[in-house]
């Protein structure tokens, strides 16, 4: 049977060989980054259950490492390809939320054990999902520097978050040079110890570029592939300190994202001003998201706009998935988890919901990761009118469209021929459909509240060259296989004739 596989082998090399194309070297800009509140996420071990109440907000829940590892899968499948923790390290008894770090060497026994966060790196790995953390930039109230006198410039009045429960936390002073040290030398050992892929570290604009230099050097000079993720809070970086140089991977202005919360919580916003504050930023490798850790949650805000969550969160993803950033997607952000201020923010995870979201969150993780002008192609705005939005993305010999309707009226959208190409249609990638050109026009209708991605591609036909190639193909095997299998038998036959032979 050896010679029908290597024959079926080399039909399909002839038939898909030459149209094949070579994949893209994987970068950051392939990512798609789920952020969660370890405590908060899903309780996968009762032993660690110390102090737990859920009739307060701002109490332990029961989350844990053992939970975020025994829910991998429930990651990968809406797309995920990197997960961000927030801070494990030890706490007081209010550190519910990672931040109130009482020591910086040990695990928070209510999250785990060093022991359970080396298995979930180990399972992640396993599934190609990296595992990053928000490196803690605050202390407990209760930590020993507060009240030891000799690192009272160790802390900080200064504070990078809105959220009123991590604002009220000493924040470390990272112009103290004993302080940075103390942090390199400590975000290289758990490096070392738990084999984590990156960090995010906040306020880096507030930070000497120097600290942020060298702690990423540090950790890149252990592993090449270590990953930097830095927050600024709008200011512009300066001249020669840009992104790369400092050694940060991913850069998230938390301006952009704010303003890109507050386009889609709300219906009829316009968008040319988050084009506008990304092309700021467009040298640089970006992230962005709705809402995270240390702001109020999406949900919220489209309630309190008088809009409908679902489909705000979907347009909102749907932006994030199609423009030049790389995705985070805080935790719940799949169910429309609703949240308040401080630690209502911070809702247990409901896996029982409804999975429309889910849905829509896989859809766009497929068609991201299938197309590479969404991930890193140019970005051009054809144009905006009263909320409904046309972007093109390039990437090599790949051109797509999105529009992004964010009203709730149907609209039409006349993209003119010259965008598109004469010889070209726009084939529908999310709700699926073929557009061509009527008067020199692409006309395309685009639902309330919904977002499409178009192809460029060449017009379908009859490609005839094409059907008598693989006809050819088609012919030429049949025939060798004909003759193959003529042979096997002729040979089969003297076999058995030479077998009688020596029987006689």
């Amino acid at each position: 049977m050896k010679w029908k596989r290597t024959s079926m082998l080399l039909i399909l090399l002839l038939l898909f060989g030459s149209s094949a194309s070579a994949q893209d070297h994987k970068d950051i800009r392939d990512e798609v980054i789920y952020s969660l509140m370890i405590n908060r996420f899903y309780n996968g071990s009762e032993q660690n259950d110390r102090n737990v109440n859920y009739e307060r907000s701002d109490a332990y829940y029961g989350g844990d490492l053992q939970g975020i590892a025994q829910k991998l899968d429930y990651i990968q499948e809406m797309g995920f390809t990197a997960v961000l923790l927030t801070p494990f390290m030890e706490n007081d008894e209010t550190g519910y939320h990672g931040y109130a770090v009482t020591n910086h060497y040990k695990i928070d026994d209510h999250f785990g054990t060093l022991k359970d966060l080396q298995n979930l790196v180990k399972k992640a790995h396993e599934r190609n999902i990296k595992i990053m953390v928000e490196f803690p930039l605050t202390i407990s109230n209760n930590h020993t520097w507060v009240a030891d006198k000799g690192k009272q410039t160790w802390i900080s009045n200064e504070s990078g978050t809105d959220n009123e429960v991590i604002k009220a936390l000493p924040h470390l002073n990272l112009k103290e040079s004993a302080v940075q040290k103390y942090l390199i030398k400590n975000a290289a050992w758990w490096s070392k110890q738990a084999d984590i892929d990156g960090y995010y570290v906040k306020d880096i604009d507030q930070a000497p570029s120097a600290f942020i230099s060298s702690f990423s050097k540090t950790l890149k000079s252990m592993d090449p592939s270590f990953l930097l993720i830095g927050e600024i809070n709008g200011q512009p970086l300066k001249k020669n300190e840009q992104a790369d140089s400092l050694g940060v991977d991913l850069l998230v202005d938390r301006t952009l994202a704010e303003a890109t919360a507050a386009t889609f919580s709300g219906t009829n916003r316009p968008q040319k001003m988050l084009y506008d504050k990304w092309g700021k930023r467009s040298n640089q490798p970006l992230a962005n998201f709705l809402d995270d850790v240390h702001s109020t949650r999406f949900t919220a805000q489209a309630l309190k706009s008088e809009n409908h969550p679902g489909a705000r969160t979907k347009q909102g993803l749907s932006y994030l998935y199609t423009s030049p950033s790389v995705p985070i997607v805080f935790y719940g952000t799949e169910i429309a988890l609703n949240g308040g201020k401080g630690a209502e923010n911070y809702g247990m995870m409901n896996f029982l919901a409804n999975p429309d979201i889910i849905d829509h969150l896989k859809k766009l993780a497929e068609l991201r990761a299938k197309s590479p002008s969404l991930r890193k192609g140019s970005f051009t705005l054809v144009s905006e009118q009263k909320g409904v939005a046309v972007y093109k993305r390039r990437y090599k010999d790949e051109t797509t469209f999105v529009v992004i309707n964010n009203t709730k009226e149907t609209s039409v959208i006349n993209v003119p021929l010259k965008k598109v190409g004469k010889e070209n249609e726009l084939r529908g990638l999310i709700t699926e459909g073929i557009i061509r050109p009527v008067d020199d026009v692409y006309n395309i209708s685009s639902e309330p509240e919904t977002t499409n991605v178009y192809k460029v591609v060449k017009k379908s036909g009859f490609n005839i060259g094409y059907i008598a190639a693989v006809a050819a193909v088609y012919t030429g095997f049949g025939i060798f296989l004909y003759k193959a299998s003529s042979k096997r038998r002729k040979e089969k036959k003297i076999s058995q004739s030479r077998k009688k032979d020596s029987a006689s």
